[in-house]
């Protein structure tokens, strides 16, 4: 081969492999462009869902904040009526204890008879008569 088509094939070569390197240039900004895209959207989710659960973790120190708060009046009322009750006179004492006295064979008797549905039933309206009756 003369120098003069060896020259041509080896600009030829230069030439193929600078289009080459150049065309692997533009694949590899497009490649980064595509991943800075796709970082930015996954950013993007993960912040609304940061949001989201800022709002619900608010929502529930708001609901547990209400309900300690219901708690402690209820317990402040509990104390109240404790202290009013400690003051009562004994006769209410010894009327509250025929009332229980009532139920609680009527309870027995339901049992015995293998009612025990009956018997939890009432139990529990006595619990609740007697829960109205100190409020």
């Amino acid at each position: 081969m003369s120098e003069k088509a060896t020259l041509e094939v080896l600009q030829k070569k230069r030439t193929e492999l600078e289009n080459r390197w150049s065309s692997q240039l533009e694949k590899q900004k497009g490649l980064e462009g595509d991943i800075k895209a796709l970082e930015e959207k996954v950013q993007a989710q993960l912040q609304e869902k940061i949001k989201v659960e800022d709002e619900v973790l608010e929502t529930l120190e708001s609901k547990r904040k209400d309900l300690e708060k219901r708690l402690n009046e209820l317990q402040e009322q509990e104390r109240r009526e404790s202290s009013q009750r400690l003051d009562e006179p004994a006769t209410e004492v010894a009327e509250t204890n025929e009332q229980v006295q009532e139920p609680i064979q009527m309870t027995v008797a339901a049992a015995n008879d293998g009612n025990q549905w009956q018997a939890e039933e009432v139990k529990e309206r006595h619990k609740e008569e007697k829960k109205r009756k100190w409020m």
